[in-house]
């Protein structure tokens, strides 16, 4: 499963940082990961193509909301609860992005694109179940799974009453992945 908040049982998205924040949380997330504990100004503005008096302003009120710590002119870090909203961050982009690259079958481009845009509003429950449905049919081989197969023909335009019911394609998948012994299926 994908690293997921602790309330995925809400109905609703947690208040929070707004999406601008949130993406600022995520860059500091990336970059201090790949650069050490420390980002600078400079860092996060070409990492998300903005000024870097924007990236001043939103990490004013990431200190002011008790998500980042900054010196003037010094490095920036993400506190504990910072680190601890930025993985969730995270998180549910890797989760949308594997849904719209490895389910909808997406280019990369578009997956990533999309995965940042729609992460931002997604609910912990939301995410919690998306993320099961999508372990449920990659269960860690995506590409050899009859239902991606038939959900590719049905996206290139197969009739549908020429597809076989999902159920059958799903005890096809689990029996492929069992083996022919049907240990598992419930019948």
């Amino acid at each position: 499963m994908f690293d997921l908040s602790n309330s995925a049982k809400e109905s609703t998205k947690p208040v929070g940082p707004s999406s601008s924040l949130e993406d600022y949380l995520e860059a500091i997330l990336m970059l201090s990961a790949t650069e050490g504990q420390g980002v600078r100004v400079t860092d996060i503005s070409e990492w998300l193509s903005v000024s870097k008096s924007s990236v001043s302003v939103a990490v004013k009120k990431l200190v002011a909301g008790g998500l980042v710590s900054h010196e003037r002119y010094g490095d920036i870090h993400l506190t504990e609860a910072g680190r601890t909203c930025a993985k969730e961050i995270a998180g549910r982009h890797d989760l949308l992005y594997r849904f719209l690259k490895e389910i909808l079958g997406l280019d990369e481009r578009t997956a990533q694109q999309d995965a940042c845009r729609l992460e931002h509003d997604l609910s912990p429950k939301t995410a919690e179940s998306l993320s099961r449905f999508v372990e449920f049919l990659t269960d860690g081989r995506p590409e050899d799974c009859k239902w991606k197969r038939l959900f590719n023909a049905y996206l290139e335009g197969v009739e549908l009453h020429a597809v076989p019911a999902i159920g059958d394609c799903v005890k096809g998948c689990r029996r492929e992945r069992l083996g022919s012994s049907g240990v598992g299926e419930s019948r």
